[in-house]
């Protein structure tokens, strides 16, 4: 126990820092800021923004590296989005002065009273800052509404969300970082379908349900969870080595999908390291993962069987504006223990696997980047998990176990020369059992859930989107998804759920993408949304779902329409 308290110690005192500030939320609008800017600027400056959350403070200091440029000041959209930036990311940045233009209705500029505490900063409901300790706090509160008709029936969707996020730094050394999110929610059919289907929240996993007085259908069930993050970033080598520890999730890739790790499975425990050299980016997560569980534990109380993924991410800017990076993962347990083995941070980790009897599950991959015309980006992923040359070449192309995934995207940024229209075009697609494992001890799941794409295997996804901003503060988007998708049934697995054993499979050979229960999957949607002021949104919804089956019974259409409020959060779209 002493030898691995001194190595633990040895982590946290050696290994700490390219972290250097907070996250930035994953789908914050930060994070599309920066996209479009590194594609603009045609020059990655030494960041790494396949790996997200990116830090607040290397989005702030790219935009602030291109000021001279007098990018930002070319027009009002251009301004307010450098002055947003500017406000949210200035935990730092002394020289942001009091601006407390919002509340200034409730208070002249001298008064003294309690209420001269709120907003000293246009982002933040109360702050705090001396030369050695910062400190924000912000409510979180999203209310949304909608009207669903599903299969010809009518029903109310909404959503009530409501919170508190906390984030600071002491010394500019130690980063901190929590949120807590109380949710109610009834959520359209075919969300509610998966909840039954995979017995987990999308993204939030454990929950309760309760009868819904707004829903007009008697038999659905709403469903009420709380969710929390945090974690806690130490930096004591400048800008090389940092670590951080916490509670929450990834996204490793460049596209509106990652095939790597996603963030559409529940928060999980994890260690982050994090090593930059020159212009290489190398990063290590390990965490700990919940097996597939069912009824029984939640009828008890009875502690989930846990899982651990190790993975590493090497990430090279071979050319300023050209990035590929090389990943592994593997999902494993040790009757719920972890494998000291898997700690060394750059070892091969198929050559342990293999050391230990090969009892796990391997993944390894390629991503790449390639921005150009300063408008233009293209980018991937590619992901393998079995491999067998002298099976494949005897067996074929359909043999079951030939299992690998694919993403090919392009972003076109001020398409067609008008600034702020930008379009994305990308395709994926994972044979038949990729991620699957022998039994839920390591297959790619956490929590029930994939953790990479949301429709797990055995399909072909092409994702068309149109984001246009008219005006500062406003955007509209519009997005296209066309999935064909082989579904498994009740009493055949045909490779689409990687919760199932590949062990039950249904035949060898002559396998290919879309076997089984084969269902065109066709969704539509229109989303307006525009800033009342800083991280305050109102939004507008629609959304039109298709779910066409071989079985008739399995068909589905629904239309949405949902006007919703939201402050200081970010809406994920649930389009699967």
């Amino acid at each position: 126990m002493k030898k691995y308290t001194t190595i633990l110690f040895l982590l946290l005192s050696v290994g700490l820092s390219a972290q250097r500030s907070t996250n930035l939320p994953l789908n914050d609008d930060g994070h599309r800021i920066y996209d479009r800017l590194e594609i603009l600027n045609g020059d990655m400056r030494n960041n790494h923004a396949s790996l997200k959350p990116m830090t607040r403070k290397a989005v702030r200091q790219y935009a602030d590296s291109i000021v001279s440029e007098s990018y930002w000041q070319k027009n009002k959209r251009r301004a307010f989005e450098y002055q947003y930036l500017k406000n949210d990311h200035n935990d730092e940045d002394t020289s942001v002065h009091s601006n407390r233009t919002f509340m200034k209705f409730l208070y002249p500029r001298k008064n003294k009273s309690f209420l001269r505490h709120f907003y000293k900063t246009p982002a933040h409901l109360l702050e705090f800052r001396t030369s050695k300790f910062y400190v924000n706090i912000n409510p979180i509160i999203h209310f949304k509404g909608a009207y669903e008709r599903f299969n010809g029936s009518d029903n109310l969707v909404f959503y009530n969300r409501r919170g508190l996020k906390i984030r600071g730094n002491i010394a500019e050394k130690v980063y901190f970082y929590t949120d807590i999110i109380e949710t109610q929610a009834d959520y359209p059919q075919y969300v509610q379908q998966r909840i039954i289907d995979d017995f987990a929240v999308p993204g939030g996993g454990y929950f309760k349900q309760y009868d819904s007085n707004l829903s007009a259908a008697k038999d659905t069930a709403g469903v009420d969870y709380l969710l929390a993050e945090g974690y806690i970033s130490v930096d004591l080598l400048k800008n090389h080595i940092g670590l951080q520890l916490g509670h929450g999730r990834h996204f490793i890739g460049d596209g509106h999908r990652s095939l790597f790790l996603s963030d559409y499975s529940t928060n999980y425990f994890y260690l982050k390291l994090n090593t930059r050299v020159w212009k290489i980016n190398y990063q290590n997560i390990f965490a700990q993962l919940t097996q597939n569980y069912g009824q029984k534990y939640r009828a008890f109380d009875l502690a989930l069987p846990k899982k651990y993924l190790a993975a590493h991410h090497l990430s090279i800017n071979i050319l300023k504006n050209l990035n590929i990076g090389l990943f592994e993962g593997i999902v494993f347990s040790r009757g719920g223990q972890f494998d000291i083995q898997y700690l060394n941070p750059i070892i091969f980790y198929r050559a342990v696997e293999q050391a230990v009897g090969s009892p796990d599950n391997v993944v390894v991959g390629l991503n790449w980047k390639w921005n150009f015309l300063k408008s233009c980006s293209f980018y991937g992923q590619f992901l393998l998990d079995e491999l067998s040359v002298g099976d494949l070449i005897d067996k074929g192309y359909g043999w079951w176990a030939n299992k690998f995934a694919l993403q090919a995207g392009f972003k076109y940024i001020n398409a067609f020369g008008v600034d702020y229209l930008d379009l994305q075009a990308e395709f994926n697609m994972a044979r038949p059992y990729m991620y699957t494992f022998r039994d839920s001890s390591a297959n790619y799941n956490h929590y029930n859930q994939p953790l990479a794409h949301p429709l797990g295997a055995n399909f072909f996804e092409w994702i068309a989107i149109l984001n246009y901003q008219p005006m500062p503060g406003m955007n509209i988007r519009a997005q296209l998804n066309y999935a064909i998708v082989g579904r498994d049934s009740a009493t055949s697995n045909w490779g689409s759920n990687p919760s199932i054993s590949y062990l039950t499979r249904m035949q060898e050979n002559n396998n290919f993408v879309g076997q089984g229960l084969r269902s065109n999957l066709l969704i539509l949607q229109l989303m307006w949304s525009y800033q009342l002021r800083h991280n305050m949104y109102v939004d507008l919804h629609l959304m039109y779902r298709q779910d066409d089956s071989v079985l008739d019974q399995l068909d589905n259409n629904s239309l949405m329409i949902g006007l919703g409020l939201r402050w200081n959060i970010s809406e994920k779209q649930l389009d699967w």
